[in-house]
């Protein structure tokens, strides 16, 4: 239905866009996924005339009932979506309808049912995850977002330059065929089971990459926004934070920097009711008397306290190498109730699917203090 979109280039580069939909379930369902598309911050909707105390359904209607004039009118006079500054109540009349009308976005499963018991995926959010390296925040991130795809048939952009893109592809090709890409000691996939995931890929995932110079985050955000008009992405993942440009302005400390970075990513979100995942490393963690590394919480994420402060959802990763199970606790939930609560799930990485599984109930929970 959104074809049209993707082959339309100059779409990209419009200033404003009115929505002049029916008003009806499914116009409305239209105006928010062109919403969606387009941002918010460059939307208008036209509001039809009303006849015997009803709003016409739709310009058909206005130009039969009221007239040409009329038609003008209400698209000149089409009311912006809120999105900064001093507005009035009639300014926020879209919103509030969408709400009474029961057109609001609701949290979504993370396809794992004892996850969804801390954690649910919410649009519009921006999410932290943290853990130390190779305890597998990346791998989980990628199980998620391909859950995603399944279960909400999700699309995602992808911003990942640690690995190169064919090396990405393979990862979640395993995630798809459910089977190794390498030989090993079980069955790896076939040519057949990667081409079909592949297919599959082809269709839920789109790649950010820049091949020359490391980006800042408006370049990244600038394709973001390219992928959600033509190809309505509903989800990114940079992975990770240290692979975006650090130049900043003459002056600015790095926390100020990191602030604004969060900033600039959480309106962009709630522009285009995106789900964004940001995947930052800690800091070098000074081991403990036994020699092992403490357990990293948000305010050891490289940059400072911003990190806690500002995400929507804070989540770190931690692997136990002795038992191979794999912790997911989530350590900041904004909306606490709405879309999660601070908790803590086991999960065990199964070597021969390559998709975590959800641990049996009985095993323990590692203590985990701040």
């Amino acid at each position: 239905r959104f074809r049209a979109l993707a082959a339309s280039m100059w779409l990209d580069e419009a200033e404003k866009v009115i929505l002049a939909v029916d008003t009806d379930g499914p116009g409305d369902v239209l105006a928010l996924e062109l919403a969606h598309r387009f941002g918010k911050d460059r939307c208008w909707r036209a509001q039809w005339p009303s006849m015997n105390d009803c709003a016409t359904k739709d310009a058909n209607e206005a130009l039969i009932h009221h007239g040409p004039e009329a038609v003008k009118e209400s698209i000149a006079g089409a009311i912006q979506y809120p999105i900064d500054g001093v507005y009035q109540v009639e300014d926020y009349a879209p919103e509030v309808l969408d709400i009474f009308r029961g057109n609001v976005q609701q949290p979504l499963s993370t396809g794992f049912n004892t996850l969804d018991g801390i954690l649910k995926i919410m649009p519009g959010t921006f999410n932290l995850f943290t853990g130390i390296p190779n305890h597998g925040k990346s791998t989980f991130v990628d199980q998620l977002c391909v859950n995603l795809t399944r279960g909400e048939n999700w699309k995602f952009a992808m911003y990942s330059p640690e690995h190169s893109v064919a090396q990405h592809i393979r990862r979640l090709a395993e995630k798809i065929a459910k089977k190794p890409f390498d030989s090993g000691p079980t069955v790896r996939m076939t040519e057949d089971d990667l081409r079909a995931a592949m297919e599959y890929l082809s269709k839920h995932f789109f790649f950010i990459e820049s091949k020359d110079t490391v980006p800042d985050i408006g370049w990244i955000l600038e394709k973001a926004r390219a992928s959600c008009v033509r190809h309505g992405i509903n989800g990114i993942v940079i992975d990770p934070y240290n692979e975006i440009s650090a130049i900043r302005e003459i002056g600015k400390r790095e926390d100020e920097h990191i602030r604004d970075l969060i900033s600039t990513c959480k309106a962009f979100c709630r522009r285009h009711n995106i789900w964004m995942a940001m995947v930052a490393h800690p800091t070098k963690l000074r081991r403990m008397e036994d020699g092992s590394l403490p357990k990293p919480n948000l305010y050891d994420v490289s940059g400072g306290a911003q990190w806690s402060n500002m995400a929507d959802t804070g989540v770190v990763v931690w692997r136990d190498f002795d038992t191979g199970r794999t912790t997911i606790y989530t350590k900041k939930i904004r909306e606490q109730g709405l879309y999660g609560i601070i908790g803590d799930v086991n999960f065990q990485f199964n070597v021969t699917t390559r998709v975590f599984e959800e641990a049996a109930p009985e095993v323990p929970t590692i203590p985990y203090s701040n």
